[in-house]
């Protein structure tokens, strides 16, 4: 019989996350947003180890971008990170991973004024 405390995430389960990860969100901004240099006031939340739905251990990273009118406004998206795996916004490599995920549990918020800067 398996209880939730039994997959709960715990610091040690995972090795940490790549030093790389600001790089890979940044590149992936690059392509996603259609003006990458419009991205302003963008904030980059420090890794949570989590369980994805399918029961994926990795570091949840969230970036809170305002990506200016045009593109939507302010918008929230959900990055996982494990050994050799990425799980980015319409790259989902079967992670369940979602924006949602950014809301249901306790981040921590830094401001990422380098982000823009990076072309």
């Amino acid at each position: 019989m398996s209880g939730p405390d039994q997959r709960a995430a715990m610091p040690g389960s995972l090795p940490p996350i790549a030093r790389d990860y600001r790089a890979t969100i940044a590149e992936w901004a690059r392509r996603y947003y259609v003006e990458p240099a419009a991205l302003r006031d963008a904030a980059l939340s420090d890794p949570v180890l989590t369980r994805d739905g399918t029961g994926r251990l990795l570091w949840l990273v969230c970036l809170d971008v305002d990506a200016g009118p045009a593109a939507g406004g302010r918008q929230l998206q959900a990055f996982g990170f494990a050994r050799n795996y990425v799980s980015a916004p319409l790259e989902r490599s079967g992670s369940s991973l979602n924006r949602e995920d950014c809301t249901r549990i306790p981040l921590t918020w830094r401001n990422w004024p380098g982000m823009r800067a990076r072309r």
